[in-house]
């Protein structure tokens, strides 16, 4: 049989309008298109923002790296001027601005310039000094508040002030109170933008920075007092020393001086007849022999009374002619009373006086003697010849001569002594030693002192230092 085919038939009859059905389709396909569109819209949007996000946060990663790096090499110094110019220049390269400046509360409560950058300002910025609340950084200081403008008028009356402290045209200004636990130390000054205003977060961004800034700078402060301290507790502690070693040598000079005057006498008198037979038996002896031992026993004698006479010298206290000398021509003078001697022991002499003859209250002659006692001692440095210097100069008040020659030296163990009486670095028969402690009563007599500094084979030099106002210069250099 035949099978039979079935067709449902439709509950609800199809549309028969195709032209509205197009329309429909076309309307959904452009709303489609609209809301891709939207959505490529939004999607790029989207990716912009992320990318100026992702840029602001690279930027504020960069400025707070800056920052750090800013900050940890600020604290890395107790110099204040090595922290002034690093902080300035940090803010200058980070911040963009054409002039920084650090502007400090002194001792007398001014305000006063330190440091700027670039630093060629300092040249106006140095005798600048600034009373609190006088100009803008004065009243930042005394308000202890920052202060921010842009778009100065080049007119207007805080623009010529800001000029006239500055030396510069200015436009905008960000100024930054420094602080030390409340306490206001000075300012730090930003002038000129270059990439447009001063901002909040720029304002924000300099308030971070000038706590450390302050921080530093107080730090470097104290540790330069400790420093200064330091230095002059070294300094107090040397005069100590040396005026020590003066009241032990001048005690020791009094006991020889009390012991000179009480020997004297006794001592004279007998050389005296001793030096007078000795003359006697010399003219009235026929023996050659005889004569010679008697001329021994006046040499030997008159030298007894040389040293009689030097050890009266070493603590004498009689009062000196004192007149007014030029120090040049004492030493030229003893110069020339030994520079044949000198010339024929092949040593060169080098004179260096400074500046305007040295004018000094002395006695000529005890001064004299000292120039003498010291050229001879540097004479017997020298038995092979070599160079003798003698210079001139002032220090202060005070007029300053030396003798430094190249000879043998004097062992560090002996300097402390060269001074003290009888003590002699010469073979026996060759010097008492009471030259040098003769020359030491001398000078300090006259209010001054004498220094030695001496290398073992490399030469000696002695310093002899003169109380009194001179037209002396600085110490020369020797040609």
């Amino acid at each position: 049989m035949a099978r039979s085919l079935s067709v449902d038939t439709p509950s609800e009859p199809l549309p028969t309008d195709i032209p509205a059905l197009q329309a429909e389709v076309e309307h959904l396909r452009r709303a489609l298109r609209e809301v891709l569109q939207e959505k490529d819209r939004v999607l790029r949007l989207l990716r912009r923002m992320n990318t100026d996000l992702y840029g602001q946060v690279q930027g504020q990663t960069r400025q707070l790296s800056s920052l750090h790096h800013l900050i940890n090499t600020i604290n890395a110094s107790l110099d204040l001027n090595e922290v002034a110019a690093t902080a300035l220049k940090g803010l200058q390269s980070l911040l963009g601005v054409e002039v920084t400046s650090l502007a400090l509360l002194d001792s007398t409560e001014e305000v006063r310039y330190v440091m700027s950058q670039p630093p060629e300002m300092m040249l106006t910025l140095t005798a600048i000094r600034l009373k609190k609340g006088e100009s803008v950084v004065g009243k930042v200081v005394e308000g202890g508040q920052a202060y921010l403008a842009n778009d100065i008028p080049s007119a207007s009356a805080q623009s010529r002030d800001l000029e006239r402290t500055i030396g510069t045209t200015t436009h905008s200004l960000l100024c930054q109170p420094l602080a030390v636990h409340d306490r206001i130390i000075g300012s730090v000054q930003l002038i000129n933008k270059r990439s447009g205003p001063f901002s909040d977060p720029d304002r924000a961004f300099v308030e971070t920075v000038a706590g450390s800034i302050a921080i530093a700078i107080e730090n470097a402060r104290m540790y330069q007092e400790v420093q200064t301290r330091l230095r002059e507790l070294e300094r107090a502690n040397r005069e100590l020393v040396t005026a020590q070693a003066q009241l032990v040598r001048s005690a020791k000079l009094a006991s020889v001086g009390q012991l000179a005057a009480g020997l004297a006498h006794e001592i004279n008198n007998p050389i005296g007849m001793i030096l007078g037979f000795a003359q006697v038996i010399g003219q009235r002896v026929g023996d050659e022999k005889l004569k010679s031992y008697a001329g021994l026993i006046e040499r030997e004698a008159l030298r007894i009374k040389r040293i009689v006479t030097d050890l009266l010298g070493v603590a004498r206290q009689s009062t000196a002619e004192v007149t007014r000398n030029d120090l040049r021509e004492i030493l030229d003078k003893a110069l020339g009373l030994v520079e044949y001697q000198l010339t024929n022991e092949n040593i060169r002499i080098t004179r260096a006086h400074a500046g305007e003859p040295g004018w000094v209250m002395v006695d000529r002659d005890q001064i004299l003697q000292v120039v003498i006692n010291l050229i001879q001692n540097a004479r017997q440095a020298m038995p092979e010849g070599g160079g003798l210097i003698v210079r001139t100069w002032s220090q202060k008040q005070d007029s300053l001569f030396s003798i430094t020659d190249t000879g043998l030296g004097i062992p560090e163990a002996d300097l402390d002594r060269i001074f003290d009486p009888f003590f002699t670095t010469k073979p026996v028969g060759q010097g008492t030693g009471l030259g040098l402690s003769v020359s030491y009563g001398i000078i300090r007599r006259h209010g001054g002192d004498i220094r030695v500094a001496s290398q073992p084979g490399a030469g000696t030099t002695f310093i002899v230092r003169l109380p009194g106002a001179v037209k002396l210069v600085q110490e020369p250099d020797a040609k």
